[in-house]
C-alpha cells in the first residue's frame, strides 16, 4: 500500500480546486492541509479540532466545505457502519480499503489484493464505465477488543439467546 508524501497530496488537492475553478478560501486551504497529513479517515470533530482549524472556523463551515470537496471528488466521505461519518483525501492510487473494529472503531488500512483491481476493470468494461473506484470496509473485532471484551457481545433483552444480525447466539 502506497501513500504519497503530504506535500504531493496537498499539491494534488490544490490543483483539483484550481481545475474546478473554485476559490481557494482560508477554510478550504486549511482543511486540505489537514487532510493531506492524514492517512486514515477522520471525523468532522477531528478535522475541526486540528491545529490549522481550531478556533478559526465553526463546525458548520467545516462540514459545508467538506461536502463541497466531496462533490468535487477531492475528498471521500466514508460512512462506517454504525459510526460517525469519516473523511479522507481522495488522492489517486491510495488505499480505499479499511478493516474496522465493530467494538472500538479502530480503522486499519488494508492493502488492495490484485484481484480487486481486476474486478474493477472487469465491472467497468462490462458496463462501459470509466474511472471506476471503490470503497471497501471490512468489519471485525480487533485483537485488543477480542481479548478484553470477548467478541464485544453486549447483554441484550432478547432471550434465551442474544440476537446478532438476524441470528440467535447462545
Amino acid at each position: 500500500m502506497t501513500t504519497n508524501p503530504p506535500a504531493a497530496r496537498l499539491a494534488w488537492a490544490l490543483d483539483c480546486v484550481h481545475t474546478a475553478q473554485a476559490r481557494l478560501t482560508p477554510v478550504r486551504r486549511s482543511i486540505l492541509r489537514f487532510l493531506a497529513l492524514q492517512t486514515l479517515p477522520v471525523t468532522l470533530a477531528q478535522i475541526g479540532h486540528g491545529k490549522t482549524l481550531l478556533g478559526k472556523f465553526d463546525d458548520a463551515t467545516v462540514y459545508r466545505t467538506l461536502v463541497f470537496f466531496v462533490e468535487l471528488e477531492i475528498v471521500r466521505q466514508i460512512h462506517l457502519h454504525g459510526r460517525q461519518t469519516h473523511f479522507l483525501l481522495n488522492a489517486p492510487g491510495e488505499c480505499s480499503t479499511f478493516l474496522v473494529c465493530r467494538c472500538c472503531g479502530v480503522i486499519t488500512p488494508v492493502p488492495h489484493p490484485p484481484a480487486l483491481h481486476e474486478l474493477e476493470e472487469l465491472v467497468a468494461e462490462a458496463h462501459s464505465y470509466r474511472s471506476v473506484t471503490h470503497n471497501l470496509e471490512l468489519h471485525g473485532v480487533c485483537p485488543t477488543c477480542h481479548e478484553h471484551t470477548h467478541h464485544c457481545v453486549k447483554p441484550s433483552k432478547l432471550t434465551p439467546g442474544l440476537r446478532l444480525r438476524g441470528r440467535f447466539v447462545k
